[in-house]
């Protein structure tokens, strides 16, 4: 794209081309008013009646730029038929905005009917099984929360993508269409979006570049498509590009026979801590390739049937149990990503477990096995301590400190810690993951908390535990 910059300013004549060839690829700025040109942008401040006639005989797109903001300016640009009036000072990327939707009318108009090739691109021909795919780069942008769409979406369409991108807002994510094949350049375009994204606001997002391209745009579309489903095992906040299609690993969703049976003595022995290990095991440490996200939701409404049989067996079936089911329910059928939906179906399985002991024979058990059946179900969390449990409980934190501590001889944050610190051995001891995920998982929140509770309590390192030196250290 040729773009003529006329102006009498020749230091922002300098500053302006600058501009324009740092965030625009294909982009060649002159300084002739009779240079060949596809653009211009005119400094109006100069405007002149031969300046006017010179403008409606070359009939082509230009800007005007003025430090003059009266009527007759925005008049001239008006009678020139200007595509946009900007008043100094500007924002630059407002510029660019404007002469990237110049090069996309372009474009336009230049192609040949029923060719889609460099043209913009209509929600229709990503439907279209004829439509071939144009030199285009699919990104997917996806939000936990569905109401933030309007906003990501306008703020895509106003952010000046130096490759030049359509932005199209569908009801489970917003694509961005890069004018351009080429992948790693649309990558780091969008983690620098990513990177003003999380500047102005907290939500998650989470990207993918699509850079497994299809012949039909239709394909090509469907693939990018599917790729979101990644979000239910990887989570959000997360900057990816994708090279290979998306393949589900085959699964057998129902429990088995002997499963099932695994169920029903975990459940009757009210063993909550082989019902974490269990539950851990099946639904946190998923590797590529994936099985398929739906199976694993049928797979975690079977462990909810056995639940539901073992409340029936236990007279839990009241008015509140039923609505706490059908929560729970709707949680493994509707949420995005399996670990939450893992640990809210555990937190639920548990709960029943613990009121079931509370209905055993007097109907009554000691407040320890119950509150210590919550910190299985609930180490993970950071931030659940004595007051998120009293809460669970209906209890005054102050009461259930005392009364744990009577009934079991420890203190409610000692065993705790306990627990914690006995999943983060088993983790380092079973897994390779790094530290940091140790310490999310086993509850500590991040690792330099983990490693200073560790030292002190186990007197060595996390790393030297997990590297088999049990010798002490100073």
């Amino acid at each position: 794209m040729e773009i003529a910059v006329i102006s009498q300013n020749e230091l922002e004549a300098q500053g302006l081309k600058w501009v324009m060839e740092s965030h625009m690829n294909g982009v060649s700025v002159s300084f002739s008013k009779d240079a060949p040109a596809d653009c211009l942008v005119v400094d109006m401040d100069m405007w002149t009646d031969d300046l006017e006639k010179e403008l409606t005989q070359r009939n082509i797109p230009w800007v005007g730029l003025s430090s003059d903001r009266t009527f007759m300016t925005a008049y001239r640009a008006l009678k020139g038929k200007a595509a946009d009036l900007l008043f100094r000072p500007f924002d630059p990327l407002l510029l660019i905005k404007q002469l990237q939707q110049i090069r996309f009318q372009l474009r336009n108009e230049k192609t040949s009917e029923g060719s889609l090739k460099q043209t913009l691109l209509r929600y229709e021909d990503f439907f279209d099984a004829e439509v071939l795919t144009p030199a285009v780069t699919f990104a997917a942008f996806v939000l936990p929360d569905k109401a933030g769409y309007p906003l990501l979406s306008k703020q895509l369409k106003n952010y000046p993508f130096h490759k030049g991108a359509e932005i199209f807002a569908f009801s489970d994510f917003v694509l961005a269409a890069f004018l351009t094949d080429d992948e790693q350049a649309c990558i780091e375009e969008s983690r620098m979006f990513y990177e003003s994204w999380k500047r102005e606001s907290r939500e998650d997002l989470s990207i993918f570049v699509n850079a497994n391209r299809q012949l039909r745009l239709k394909d090509y579309y469907q693939g990018t498509r599917d790729m979101t489903s990644l979000i239910f095992y990887e989570g959000y906040d997360i900057t990816v590009i994708e090279y290979e299609p998306i393949g589900w690993q085959p699964l057998d969703p129902f429990l088995t026979p002997v499963e099932q049976r695994e169920w029903i003595e975990m459940l009757e022995r009210k063993d909550t801590r082989a019902i974490h290990a269990w539950m851990q095991h099946e639904f946190l440490y998923y590797s590529r390739p994936y099985p398929d996200p739906e199976m694993i939701r049928v797979r975690l409404t079977s462990v909810l049937a056995q639940a539901r049989r073992y409340m029936k067996s236990v007279h839990l079936q009241d008015e509140q149990w039923e609505q706490r089911y059908h929560e729970i329910f709707e949680v493994i059928v509707k949420d995005p990503v399996v670990y939450k939906i893992a640990q809210s179906t555990l937190n639920f399985i548990v709960n029943v477990v613990s009121a079931a002991v509370k209905h055993a024979e007097s109907g009554e058990s000691p407040a320890s096995e119950e509150i210590r059946a919550l910190m299985e179900a609930n180490y993970w969390n950071p931030d659940w301590n004595l007051s998120a449990c009293a809460e669970q409980l209906r209890m005054n934190k102050s009461t259930l400190s005392r009364r744990f501590q009577k009934q079991s001889g420890r203190k409610f944050s000692d065993l705790l810690m306990q627990i914690r610190i006995r999943e983060a051995n088993r983790l380092m001891k079973e897994t390779d993951i790094p530290l940091d995920e140790v310490a999310r998982l086993s509850g500590f929140g991040n690792a330099s908390y983990f490693s200073a509770v560790y030292k002190k309590r186990e007197k060595l390192t996390p790393s030297q535990y997990r590297q088999g030196e049990l010798h002490l250290v100073d």
